[in-house]
């Protein structure tokens, strides 16, 4: 017997054209289905292993400790549906609402990995930008959710408008006083002080704000900032 016989080489099971994402493959290896593009690991089944030492398992983790009695949640990004299913599981019962702009993610979201599996949880298919920002247009209350989540990348590319003032207010006015904002950022060597600005601005805006780096297995490395209204 070899010792190459058990070895599981990655395989690209589908692979598409989306105009926000540009082309998206799904890789499987073995049982376990990944969502790459721009060679960034979007999303990976909710049911791997790995998840819970990744960025997705750390923004549930963050959430139990901070917010230990979670009944609504907004993610702003849905990819894979990995962060929703994690978060799913941690609190039973709890709404979510997720905001994605590309609607071949959420065909591949459904296709590939159980989304809609997931209950209590509705998803808008437009930009993030302008949900927050008129919220009204979408039946969204100001000050209706008592956390919320960031992770609107394309690719390992984070929008300009996710860094502005007027971005930054929205999303205070959607979560209750006193709620938690989670804002996921690749945090590779290029990235860095990019970040490292970003996370001073959301100091002077977010009440005891932390920051969580989270090492990936390849090049995924990511860091959590995350603060109180």
């Amino acid at each position: 017997m070899s010792i190459f016989d058990n070895l599981q080489f990655p395989k690209i099971i589908y692979e598409v054209e989306s105009k926000y994402n540009g082309k998206i493959y799904i890789v499987q290896i073995g049982d376990t289905r990944k969502i790459r593009v721009d060679n960034t690991n979007q999303s990976i089944s909710h049911f791997s292993p790995l998840c819970k030492n990744l960025v997705w398992g750390k923004v549930a983790q963050v959430l139990k400790d901070n917010e230990p009695d979670l009944k609504n949640v907004m993610i702003l990004g849905l990819g894979g549906a990995t962060m929703q299913h994690l978060i799913a599981q941690a609190y039973p019962g709890i709404k979510i609402l997720s905001v994605e702009i590309d609607p071949v993610m959420v065909d591949i979201a459904k296709k590939f990995f159980d989304l809609d599996l997931i209950q209590n949880h509705k998803i808008i298919v437009d930009d993030a930008m302008r949900v927050v920002v008129e919220p009204e247009k979408y039946e969204i209350a100001e000050y209706s959710f008592q956390a919320l989540v960031v992770d609107i990348y394309v690719g390992e590319r984070y929008p300009d408008l996710g860094k502005s003032g007027n971005f930054i207010a929205a999303l205070k006015r959607l979560v209750v006083p006193g709620g938690l904002i989670i804002f996921n950022r690749i945090y590779w060597e290029h990235h860095q002080d990019e970040v490292n600005a970003f996370i001073e601005y959301i100091s002077e805006n977010l009440n005891d704000v932390k920051n969580l780096v989270i090492a990936g297995y390849t090049n995924s490395d990511n860091v959590l900032i995350f603060g109180r209204t």
